[in-house]
């Protein structure tokens, strides 16, 4: 089964590329027109150029940014709404389960537990509908500011009027190769040839780099030296200010951590390839798997469950920066027993 936050990352994107679309940003695939006659009355000829602008909202680096922050925020919320009527729901469950489906306590438990299944429903249904709200509008600021920026880059290069283009049918089909991806093609931008030199999206999209581009990265994990990416290092409960040495990952990359370990995770953050320093070395942690231990999402502080968790000894942790939300980087974790063995494959 596709993993929530997965449904909730394509979920959100599709909201932020049709909320342009169903704008009317592309109707005619025309971004910008100048006006074509002169002053004094004087046709002046067309000055055409070209932009793959599906290219440069797709790449747009705040609007990625604003889809990460509002998927986590909506995977944060949707946990928060389960784990509050979960509990409320299950008292239900439990009470219809020590009566006889024929008594009143069962059959007020029933109704109890469907109202609130449907509060739980509703609540959700709003959340989502809220950061949807949110993230088109969004959306529809990052185009304006783009197809600003387009006009004057045109405009300076001597042109008059900019149509879109699709360089790559595959952005727009997806990879469908059918008569209905192309009319999706040529809904988004009728033009069927252009001379390249016409072309300015490669310098409205250094241009947009500089206005809004971000310089925060990690020191990513390098499977040849072994070195960088996410550490875990083990912390002694009675010293906790002194954590020890990272522990080493094993031959597949994998950190390993023993049931019940207390320890935190790091990563180290760079800005212009230096040291990032406060605020800008703000980061969130994030794991994903059941009942696999409990992580601090600011401090990265992990303890780890004092039994195997029912879907196997491996999950993932994710680091995302807080500046820039499209920098992330992700580890597998396998627990071990107590004593550092493997999980017994009787239980896996």
């Amino acid at each position: 089964m596709q993993d929530l936050k997965t449904k909730v990352w394509t979920r959100i994107s599709l909201i932020a590329l049709a909320a342009v679309l169903t704008a009317g940003v592309f109707a005619g695939g025309v971004l910008v027109r100048a006006n074509v006659d002169a002053q004094d009355g004087t046709p002046v000829p067309r000055r055409t150029a070209y932009v793959d602008f599906l290219s440069l909202l797709k790449s747009d680096r705040l609007l990625l940014g604003k889809q990460q922050e509002m998927a986590e925020s909506m995977q944060r919320q949707m946990d928060d709404i389960d784990k509050r009527f979960g509990k409320l729901i299950q008292e239900q469950a439990r009470i219809r389960e020590l009566n006889k489906p024929d008594t009143i306590a069962y059959r007020q438990a029933m109704n109890k537990q469907l109202e609130l299944e449907r509060q739980r429903y509703q609540e959700k249904l709003l959340f989502e509908q809220l950061t949807q709200a949110e993230l088109r509008d969004f959306a529809i600021d990052r185009f304006k500011k783009l197809r600003n920026l387009a006009a004057d880059i045109a405009k300076g290069k001597g042109y008059n009027e900019v149509l879109n283009i699709v360089r790559n049918i595959d952005d727009v089909t997806g990879g469908q190769n059918d008569f209905q991806a192309l009319q999706q093609q040529l809904l988004v931008s009728p033009v069927l040839y252009y001379e390249s030199a016409h072309d300015i999206t490669d310098a409205v999209t250094k241009k947009a780099d500089e206005l809004w581009g971000e310089t925060i990265s990690f020191v990513v994990w390098d499977e040849e030296t072994k070195a960088g990416g996410i550490q875990f290092s083990i912390v002694d409960p009675a010293n906790p200010e002194e954590p020890g040495k990272p522990v080493v990952r094993n031959a597949a990359g994998e950190i390993e951590i023993r049931l019940g370990q207390q320890g935190a995770f790091k990563i180290s953050v760079l800005d212009k390839e230096e040291p990032a320093v406060s605020p800008r070395d703000r980061v969130n942690w994030s794991k994903r798997g059941v009942n696999v231990g409990d992580l601090g999402a600011s401090a990265g502080a992990y303890i780890a469950p004092e039994k195997f968790p029912p879907n196997g000894d491996t999950f993932t942790v994710t680091v995302r920066s807080m500046v820039d939300p499209t920098v992330s980087e992700t580890v597998t974790i396998r627990l071990l027993d107590k004593d550092g063995k493997p999980m017994p494959a009787e239980e896996e």
